[in-house]
């Protein structure tokens, strides 16, 4: 059987077999009950969606470039490393092997916004990590997605976004731009961390300086909570936060601990403000040219992938967060009262800079389509 493959930082290329069969490090030999449970848990998240045997091709196999920006090894420690081994596995199996995965991880073609464009002129097939602010550029109203507290768990989240509305979301994108989202993962919450002092309501925010991605409407995010904002490169993040350029910083508890940010905060406040939201995208002029069928078999590739990746995630939240409070990191859920504070401090003043982007339609649209979404689970 012909086998997806993905580059090493060396640039060689590795054989994800070989990968898999190779110690995973930093395991402990005496792994606790609820890790064993978590393991097992994604594992079999993961065989579920790719337990499939492709035969042999008899024809020249036809090669999809995906590349992102996260590195790889344990599944658990590294989400974008399951999705690529479950995606290019069910790829090839369900296309009888005339479609072969290459996998450029770890930066290798770039960051974030360089994938964007590569994938948009074609350099590569597929980019996986894409935020609704990287893609800003190409499509201003995306940017919907990123109106603070907006979704009132991952659950619904997903089921927008798996929904009409994600769809026609995906459909626009790739008639301004010429990419389309091939997956929507939303994954987990964001929340601010910082070294201070606990943030409880707005009004701890006050002189804390927060790191932000480049995107302008995180800025503001953190502006209306009354701190300041500063965009810092993610490879920098970790030396900003130990040396005292910023404060803090806000992400999920998954990517916290892959970055090892905890080792250098104090306080980790669930506020849940945006939804991390990572997307993997497609250039829509190589999808076109698949055909129907081949399209049907991308989605379904990327669903059992995005299945996986998110089960994984979904799975081990609770250690994460056991994790991040065992480094010594205060974790704070507000009331629904001081929830509610931050809601009221960003809803107007995002809603407004958004309205200058974003056609006012679309947030009708999300509106109804998060409380569609709602009743559905309330009837359940």
């Amino acid at each position: 059987m012909s086998k997806s493959k993905h580059r090493s930082s060396g640039g060689k290329l590795r054989n994800n077999l070989v990968a898999r069969s190779m110690p995973i490090p930093n395991r402990r030999k005496n792994m606790s009950v609820t890790g064993m449970t978590i393991k097992t848990l994604a594992a079999a998240l993961t065989v579920s969606a790719i337990a499939v045997t492709a035969p042999a091709p008899a024809y020249a196999q036809n090669v999809v470039k995906l590349a992102h920006t996260e590195g790889e090894g344990d599944l658990l420690l590294n989400p974008y490393w399951t999705f690529t081994e479950v995606f290019g596995r069910a790829l090839e199996a369900e296309s009888n092997g005339r479609y072969n995965l290459e996998v450029f991880p770890n930066k290798q073609l770039g960051d974030l916004e360089s994938l964007a464009d590569q994938t948009a002129r074609g350099l590569v097939q597929i980019s996986a990590g894409l935020s609704a602010g990287h893609l800003a550029s190409y499509f201003p109203d995306i940017q919907i997605l990123e109106m603070p507290y907006s979704f009132p768990s991952t659950e619904v989240g997903r089921m927008v976004l798996d929904g009409p509305f994600g769809r026609e979301l995906s459909d626009a994108l790739a008639a301004e731009s010429g990419l389309r989202v091939l997956s929507y993962l939303p994954s987990a919450f964001r929340n601010f961390s910082n070294s201070v002092r606990p943030i409880k309501t707005p009004a701890d925010m006050e002189g804390l300086k927060i790191r932000v991605q480049p995107i302008p409407v995180h800025l503001e995010i953190v502006k209306a909570l009354g701190a300041s904002a500063t965009p810092i490169a993610w490879g920098e993040l970790y030396n900003a936060l130990q040396t005292g350029v910023v404060d803090g910083q806000e992400n999920a508890p998954y990517t916290m601990l892959l970055a090892n940010l905890h080792e250098v905060q104090s306080y980790y406040t669930l506020d849940r403000h945006l939804l991390n939201m990572p997307m993997v995208v497609i250039n829509d002029a190589y999808y076109q040219s698949l055909g129907a069928e081949d399209q049907a078999i991308f989605r379904s590739a990327a669903r059992q992938a995005s299945f996986a990746m998110l089960g994984i995630i979904k799975a081990k939240e609770s250690q994460d967060l056991q994790t991040i409070a065992a480094a010594g990191v205060e974790i704070y859920q507000p009331t629904p009262a001081e929830f509610q504070q931050f809601v009221d401090a960003t809803r107007e003043p995002l809603r407004a800079v958004l309205s200058e982007k974003v056609d006012a339609a679309w947030f009708d649209k999300l509106d109804a389509a998060i409380a569609e979404a709602k009743a559905e689970l309330a009837a359940r």
